[in-house]
């Protein structure tokens, strides 16, 4: 038979076992927990954005009815690219040259058990099929339609979103996506002026310069063959020259 300071310190052992387990399982439920999200734009209102990604959809000059197809599925890729917390947004370079994007959410990450835990499925879900997913899906159907402007100040936009509060240099895992036939045409420079490219690397250094330190580009080139005597080819080599003299890292693809 225990005696009665065995009895005692057996139950104090076994005290002692529950409190480590109920703080073990708090520390857990703690750790996992999800950040709370701002209403309107689904990113975390108690940590910084774990990365920006913007696509530019360049509508200055017409392309093919045929683009609209291959324009839907190379944002959606984008957009399954973008991890947990970080925002995806879409802007359009058009007549109008606004920088106010028609989408810019960030990805609240698909339902998991601590979501629905401390949010409920109903919202989590609501949240990340609805208002992340769907609401990009409407966006793409008005932007996918062709449109048309007198210039085509490519270098300047960029310039624009550089500078922005959630995509400035402080932000981690900045992406830029360009969709464009890249004939930079406006008062500073001109594909159609100097087809040779000479003043496009100073324009491009002025204009993003240490702000574009960091972003990784990846440009989506249209190759619509409206080429107003300027090649794809010295479109392509005035843009190599003057982003391989920024250090910029870059990818160029062609789409048709």
């Amino acid at each position: 038979m225990r005696t009665k300071a065995e009895a005692n310190r057996f139950y104090g052992i076994l005290t002692a076992c529950v409190l480590a387990g109920l703080f073990a399982l708090s520390f857990t439920v703690w750790l996992f927990r999800p950040a709370d999200l701002d209403p309107e734009t689904l990113c975390p209102v108690s940590r910084p954005i774990a990365g920006h990604t913007i696509v530019i959809v360049d509508r200055t000059d017409r392309w093919t009815s045929g683009m609209s197809a291959a324009l839907r599925q190379l944002i959606e890729n984008a957009q399954r690219d973008t991890r947990q917390y970080q925002k995806f947004s879409i802007v359009s370079l058009d007549a109008e040259q606004s920088t106010h994007p028609l989408f810019s959410v960030c990805n609240p990450g698909a339902p998991t058990f601590w979501t629905d835990l401390y949010h409920g499925r109903r919202y989590t879900v609501r949240d990340f099929d609805q208002r992340f997913v769907g609401a990009a899906d409407r966006v793409i159907d008005d932007v996918s339609q062709p449109g048309e402007a007198p210039t085509s100040p490519i270098v300047e936009y960029v310039h624009r979103w550089l500078g922005s509060d959630d995509f400035n240099p402080s932000i981690q895992a900045r992406r830029l996506i360009l969709i464009s036939d890249m004939r930079q045409n406006s008062p500073l420079y001109s594909v159609y002026r100097q087809p040779s490219g000479e003043g496009l690397a100073p324009l491009v250094r002025q204009q993003l310069g240490a702000a574009a330190r960091g972003v990784g580009l990846d440009v989506y080139f249209i190759a619509h063959g409206r080429d107003h005597h300027v090649s794809e080819t010295q479109v392509r080599a005035a843009w190599d020259r003057a982003l391989s003299e920024l250090g910029l890292r870059y990818t160029w693809r062609q789409i048709d």
